[in-house]
């Protein structure tokens, strides 16, 4: 009896402690609901109800890039690629097809079932899978116009390519993490490498298997574990599609999509074609970077001057201004997206849709979106990229949402792409007018020290240039010229270096180099020391030959420095703005820089848009430069008087000059340079230049072109023969000749460019000034004799091209 009391004591107690444990249990499991269902309620049902929803997305178009008269510069191609899953490609996706189909038939049975039943029943599965996957190969080959044998060579090549690269890449993060093992465990990296160098084990191909055989004492097995689950990371290759048919047409594309989306007939649970993914890989075509320009010869000047007409075929046109796109996303895309997108409300108003899984970017970047990433591809970006077309549909409800995919903004240059094309079709040194010629009188040396020496640009050297066309009245960019475009670059690598150094095919030259504008800002100079009070209209100052009275080899006149002689002597005494301009005296325009001083010399420069940026959207654009390291604060007293004639610290580029004598041409009224053609009307900004200063300016530069002792008359060429400079009939022209300090050019250690640049920059027009021509030649020396006919041909392209 007290044997059986005492059993039945300890049972109760063991029911007890049973019963306790359990309600234990039962309180952790009700706590751990509430705390799932209170705390994590929402967030799970968000979880829960995205898995309920599917996004499709449809491609972005980028805007197109057109001209001032509406010719498409840029455009997007459409076209598709045919991409099937990798894991289609190797055949695991009927292994996991058919496995789940068979655990799903069996329920709960299955992991009850043999190993060896369990293969039975999913290679039993397998035949739907496989059949699918078979039609979607014939479907892919019939569409694409490829044999069968084609798409399974394709198939197979991929599988090794993507297959190679896996195991190259699992191999390289093995190697990394047995090195960090072994820095983990005290063996220095130079013990490691002598352990490497003693082994003698070359049935061993790989720096993983290496290292794993001198680290084999030290490896545990969970130390094996966690290196080969480290190296074991997929590859985004493996488990995304891979490019089967590149570029087909849109018909293919479109019905190979749809068919996609489809099921098969006799199955909805397996896709009509398996893994098969239809790509956007449109192409960005430039349909006007290359065109044939007729070249009439007769026009041309003295020695080139023939009947004949030359057909140029014209590479690169536009192609420094346009740049170009890429595929493939870098990070850096995303984050200029994202700023973008907080700086610009506009933009983000466009692009961002809100959604039951929260916001959504529709001109987000996808792995291989095209992005601009030169010129104004890149520069306007957000405005040329589209949107997507986006397609929310729910699962459980048959609910669709759909947003309209927008094209990206076309933009409107004021550029004309075929006054660009004549342009830089003359400009091609077989016709002559850009490579050196015995009449301009290049005879800098490249060692100014030793007379035996060559000349640094001997006749016949191609001359790279740049030309800038602006219509005065509303400040719009007609023509944005830069020479070399760098499509033909040489072949033999030494030659191609030498091409770079020296011809700088990248640069955009008309808004990227840096210039002394040299004598064609002294009209410019003349109408600022007016509007100052530092000049009187019709003011005299005599030239002397030199500036400082006791220094004559400082602060030279070039006529003074050439002929010996003074403008005095030339004009019969002092001489007003006009004469000064017409005969480029040096000693007028020092005089006005030493009253203008150094912070009156900048103030002016800066009214002219010198050191302010210019909206151009384009690449490497300079905003020019005031004062040594572009430290206006630093300008002396005796750089205020260089910088009278446009020497010193300053330096602007073509467009400047353009825009400067726009603003002349305005009388004394900047507009801003103008690249894209918005709609905008243009700001003004009033000089306040006096009617007769300007006046005075025009009178001069008039007589710099149209006297015939102007310095831009005509050319003498060595036989004593001449040509005049400019020769359109019914054109009126006012210019300026100039010369920029250039620096020299090493190739090698070894001198290969010497000498000045060469400007030239007019107005001209019918009676009025209509257009500003800025034209430099990179180390070409004599302004008149170099860019000055070029301008001139210029000026018959706007002829030809309906402008005058």
């Amino acid at each position: 009896m007290e044997l059986t009391r005492l059993i039945q004591s300890r049972s109760a107690r063991r029911l007890a402690l049973i019963v306790s444990l359990l309600g234990i249990g039962l309180a952790v499991l009700a706590g751990q609901t509430a705390r799932l269902t209170v705390f994590k309620g929402d967030e799970l049902l968000e979880s829960a109800e995205g898995r309920l929803v599917r996004h499709s997305w449809s491609p972005t178009v980028r805007g197109q890039i057109v001209d001032r008269q509406g010719r498409v510069l840029a455009h997007d191609r459409p076209s598709f690629d045919i991409a099937v899953d990798y894991r289609v490609i190797t055949g695991e996706w009927i292994e996991r097809q058919a496995a789940a189909r068979a655990r799903r038939e069996r329920g709960s049975d299955w992991s009850k079932l043999s190993r060896e039943l369990r293969t039975q029943l999913i290679e039993e599965a397998k035949p739907p899978y496989r059949a699918a996957v078979d039609r979607m190969w014939n479907v892919v080959a019939r569409e694409t116009g490829l044999s069968r044998a084609e798409i399974d060579g394709r198939r197979i090549e991929v599988r090794e390519q993507v297959s190679n690269m896996a195991d190259s890449v699992r191999r390289t993060r093995a190697a990394r993490e047995l090195r960090k093992f072994a820095q983990n465990h005290g063996i220095t990296e130079l013990e490691l490498e002598t352990r490497l160098a003693e082994l003698d084990r070359p049935d061993l191909k790989t720096t993983a298997e290496l290292l794993r055989e001198v680290l084999a004492e030290e490896i545990t097995i969970d130390a094996k574990r966690r290196i080969e689950k480290a190296a074991d990371i997929a590859l985004s290759e493996e488990v995304e599609p891979t490019v089967i048919v590149p570029e087909v047409s849109d018909d293919v594309g479109f019905l190979l999509r749809r068919l996609a989306e489809q099921d098969d007939p006799s199955d909805d649970s397996i896709p009509y074609l398996p893994g098969v993914a239809v790509i956007d890989s449109g192409q960005r075509d430039y349909p006007l970077t290359e065109l044939e320009v007729e070249v009439d010869l007769s026009r041309f000047p003295g020695p080139l001057k023939s009947n004949e007409k030359r057909t140029q075929q014209v590479k690169g046109v536009a192609t420094h201004i346009l740049g170009g796109v890429r595929r493939g996303i870098f990070r850096e895309d995303r984050e200029t997206r994202a700023e973008n997108l907080e700086n610009n409300t506009a933009l983000a108003q466009r692009s961002i849709v809100e959604t039951t899984t929260g916001s959504v970017d529709r001109g987000q970047y996808f792995l291989n979106d095209m992005v601009g990433h030169r010129g104004l591809e890149r520069n306007l970006e957000s405005s040329l990229r589209g949107m997507r077309g986006l397609k929310i549909e729910r699962i459980d409800s048959g609910e669709v949402t759909e947003a309209e995919r927008e094209f990206g903004q076309d933009i409107r240059l004021t550029l004309d792409i075929m006054l660009q094309a004549r342009i830089q079709a003359m400009l091609n040194p077989d016709l002559g007018l850009a490579r050196v010629q015995t009449w301009h009188h290049n005879d800098e040396l490249l060692n100014p020290d030793d007379p035996e020496s060559p000349p640094a640009m001997p006749v016949g050297t191609a001359l790279d240039a740049a030309v800038v066309v602006l219509e005065v009245d509303t400040g719009e960019i007609l023509s944005l010229v830069t020479t070399p475009t760098g499509v033909d670059l040489p072949a033999d690598e030494t030659e191609r270096s030498l091409y770079v150094a020296t011809r700088s095919p990248a640069y955009n030259k008309a808004v990227s180099m840096p210039l002394p504008p040299g004598s064609i800002v002294k009209a410019l100079v003349l109408c600022g020391a007016h509007r100052a009070g530092h000049v009187e209209l019709g003011e005299c100052i005599s030239c002397t030959g030199h500036f400082y009275p006791h220094e004559p080899e400082m602060l030279r006149c070039w006529i003074y420095k050439q002929f010996g002689s003074t403008h005095d002597a030339q004009f019969g005494g002092p001489i007003d703005g006009a004469q000064a301009l017409k005969g480029s005296c040096n000693i007028y325009f020092y005089t006005l820089g030493q009253r203008f001083g150094p912070s009156g010399i900048v103030d002016f420069f800066r009214t002219i848009g010198v050191g302010e940026p210019l909206d151009l959207k384009l690449d490497n654009m300079l905003d020019g430069w005031l004062g040594f390291q572009n430290n206006p604060d630093a300008v002396t007293e005796d750089e205020a008087i260089l910088m009278g004639i446009g020497q010193g610290p300053v330096a602007w580029t073509p467009v400047h000059a353009a825009d400067a004598f726009a603003t002349l041409g305005r009388g004394g009224v900047r507009i801003k340079p103008k690249l894209i053609d918005d709609g905008a009307v243009p700001e003004t900004i009033d000089l306040g230049w006096d009617p007769e200063i300007v006046n005075e300016a025009l009178r001069g530069l008039s007589m710099v072109v149209n006297d015939h002792d102007g310095t831009a008359n005509h050319v003498t060429l060595d036989s004593g023969e001449t040509f005049e400079m400019f020769d359109v009939p019914g054109v009126t022209v006012w210019g300026k000749t100039g010369t920029a300090t250039a620096p020299h050019i090493k190739f090698k250690g070894e001198i290969v460019r010497r000498g000045d640049h060469s400007w030239f920059v007019l107005l001209c027009g019918k009676d009025r000034p209509q257009y500003a021509i800025a034209v430099v030649a990179q180390y070409g020396g004599s302004g008149g004799r170099v860019s000055g006919p070029i301008a001139n041909q210029v000026i018959h392209a706007l002829v030809d091209e309906g402008y005058l």
